[in-house]
């Protein structure tokens, strides 16, 4: 039924509906695979110019892809939402936000009894006599500190691009609920985008481009989500990587 309902789309829907995405996806991955190029033949070294071009083509093609969405809102053919789609729709959106959630701090009790020294490492204020001995410490509800890891840990297990992935999946649930069919290939749209953006970050820190991807982690981690948690690659197997998974959220 959906590959039935796309063949039933005209090009300007298919335009409006990926356009903007596409033009997203091919310059991010441009710019940042000819970085060095860029800024050494193009801008005359000058790496500020680089980012100024690359922020401006960025929103631009986000603009675009807001101006075509606004043009296939709500536009035919339609597909039948039925109890199924609806299912997997709050299944990803559910998993998307999870996976978002990671990206805060970890929260903590404000409020603490330490000793006469005040422990700075947890955001501590300052300190607050207490008649029952020790002392109240008041410290950040946020706790900044980071964790002692290889990267294999927390959400890093599921996908070395867990962002893009978290936003991706919620936006492809919205695709599921979506009976609108040009609607609804727009919001399935982010993940092309985690998948060829994910992809090329991983060819260009393999290379030593940017941030260098260790052979280890790349050997226990993946780009597509869970890849390398479900084929065993992570320390204790499928079972021991999920037991990670759980204890390592916040």
């Amino acid at each position: 039924a959906i590959m039935a309902s796309l063949t039933q789309l005209s090009p300007p829907l298919i335009r409006y509906a990926v356009g903007g995405w596409a033009f997203f996806i091919v310059e991010n991955v441009g710019l940042s695979h000819n970085r060095t190029w860029l800024i050494s033949s193009v801008f005359d070294g000058d790496e500020s110019v680089y980012h100024a071009c690359y922020g401006t083509l960025s929103t631009i093609a986000m603009a675009l892809t807001f101006h075509g969405y606004r043009k296939i809102k709500d536009a035919g053919p339609f597909m039948r939402v039925g109890g199924g789609r609806l299912g997997a729709a709050f299944a990803l959106q559910a998993l998307g936000l999870m996976g978002i959630s990671q990206l805060a701090p970890k929260l903590q009790i404000p409020y603490y009894k330490g000793g006469p020294e005040l422990d700075n490492s947890g955001g501590g204020v300052g300190p607050v006599s207490s008649p029952s001995g020790g002392v109240w410490q008041v410290r950040c509800p946020f706790d900044f500190k980071t964790e002692d890891h290889d990267g294999v840990h927390g959400v890093g297990r599921v996908s070395r691009h867990s962002t893009l992935w978290s936003f991706a999946s919620f936006s492809l649930g919205s695709a599921m609920a979506t009976a609108s069919v040009p609607t609804s290939l727009c919001f399935a749209m982010p993940v092309a985008v985690a998948l060829i953006g994910g992809a090329h970050q991983d060819y260009r820190y393999r290379r030593g481009m940017g941030v260098v991807l260790p052979e280890d982690m790349d050997r226990r981690t993946s780009n597509i989500p869970f890849f390398a948690m479900i084929t065993g690659a992570q320390e204790g197997g499928v079972a021991g990587a999920f037991s990670g998974l759980f204890s390592e959220a916040k």
